[in-house]
């Protein structure tokens, strides 16, 4: 059930609390990850902190962001802090820790920087078209746990418009590149051309979908792709011309490719140091890159260490993107300006939704005088049917432009 409480919610109670790529390394962002069967109790613990009423989280490889409706920003970020640090199974001291990564945003702020990113304008790549199913995602997701109300909610589907107006109006996402197609490139630098070369994705989500897609455009020879469920591994490798591998046979995928690309929803590691190692044992210094996709990290970071082995994380492709994949500024300026739009419309619906309640009673009460008021001259003055009519029109005409003045100044 929502926590009804505190309401009605307005703009200046929303709080923004997380981690994203701009602020936090991996080794960081990894700490607060959260598979997606565990949101929903993530969310449900976060909604029974004090004086919060509503809750939904961002969660995706490059954030993890908590949108809060409270009773008071100022006054509940420390609670927000402990239930969320709580949540993770994080003691004080551990999320202490990390503390000085986080993002904290309140009010107007927080809400421009949810339609920023379902603009795609806060991504690590600018225009990318996987964040705005993300944040219908997590709408969902905060609906199907009990955590949404008609606060969050509004801000969520009116920033879910802005980021489909920014697509649709404005050349943002005019050639935008996913990570699988950045991982790719990144494995043409260091390996060349990629024609007699193999390629092993571990996992099989929308991340090496895309990847594997890239990998076969980019004249890639063979394909291999691995999962904990091999069926799901068969439907992908068919619908990309590879072959699938069980995943307890990933040592011979590991000897025999020459990229490899990890991106799976495991919370811990999954490819070992000694895997590794045992794979380059049987490769003939044949040099191997792994990319890992995922966060928390699949690839265990010694790994670096193995002679020939080149393994990429989150925060390597973060700097390669930053100085290989800019966006046309005249893209930018145009999706901005539709976020600014949207956000002026979305803070208007706010102050409309707050001030409704006390306009309609304002009303009830105006009209419950202009009764008895009328009832009371009724009975002093000895008045015909029509001139009462009459008298009950005069009333209610001099009601409602007072009404509508005091309405107005309400709303300024």
């Amino acid at each position: 059930m929502l926590n009804t409480e505190y309401y009605p919610l307005t703009i200046v109670n929303l709080l923004l609390l997380g981690l994203n790529h701009h602020a936090a390394p991996v080794n960081v962002r990894e700490r607060l990850a959260v598979t997606p069967n565990h949101l929903p109790d993530v969310l449900r613990a976060l909604r029974d902190a004090p004086g919060v009423g509503e809750a939904a989280i961002v969660a995706t490889c490059n954030r993890f962001e908590v949108y809060a409706a409270v009773d008071d920003a100022a006054a509940r970020h420390a609670a927000m802090v402990e239930a969320l640090a709580a949540a993770r199974g994080l003691s004080a001291c551990d999320f202490a820790q990390f503390a000085c990564h986080l993002t904290t945003r309140a009010g107007a702020d927080a809400a421009r920087h949810l339609f920023r990113v379902a603009a795609g304008l806060d991504s690590l790549l600018v225009g990318e078209h996987q964040i705005l199913g993300q944040v219908k995602d997590a709408l969902q997701i905060a609906q199907d746990a009990g955590t949404l109300g008609d606060a969050l909610g509004g801000l969520f589907q009116r920033a879910i418009s802005a980021g489909k107006r920014a697509r649709t109006e404005t050349a943002i996402g005019d050639g935008a590149r996913s990570l699988g197609q950045v991982a790719v490139s990144l494995a043409r630098e260091t390996l060349g051309d990629l024609n007699d070369h193999t390629a092993l994705l571990i996992g099989v989500g929308k991340i090496n979908k895309l990847a594997g897609r890239a990998l076969i455009e980019s004249g890639l020879r063979w394909l291999l792709v691995a999962n904990r469920t091999f069926e799901r591994a068969v439907a992908v490798a068919q619908s990309l011309g590879g072959r699938a591998v069980h995943f307890d046979a990933l040592a011979q995928g590991l000897a025999d490719a020459d990229v490899v690309i990890v991106a799976t929803g495991a919370p811990h590691i999954v490819l070992r140091e000694t895997d590794v190692r045992a794979a380059m044992a049987r490769r003939a210094a044949r040099p191997l890159v792994i990319i890992d996709l995922a966060v928390p990290r699949n690839v265990a970071p010694n790994a670096r260490a193995i002679e020939n082995v080149r393994v990429y994380d989150m925060d390597d492709l973060s700097a390669v993107v930053a100085t290989h994949h800019p966006v046309a500024a005249p893209a930018i300026a145009a999706a901005e300006a539709i976020v600014a739009q949207e956000v002026a419309a979305f803070l208007e619906w706010q102050r409309e939704r707050e001030i409704a309640p006390r306009i309609i009673a304002l009303r009830a009460q105006a009209e419950e005088i202009r009764q008895a008021e009328v009832q009371k001259w009724c009975a002093r003055v000895a008045l015909t049917p029509e001139q009462q009519r009459a008298l009950d029109a005069l009333a209610a005409s001099l009601t409602n432009k007072l009404l509508y003045a005091a309405a107005n100044a309400l709303r300024n």
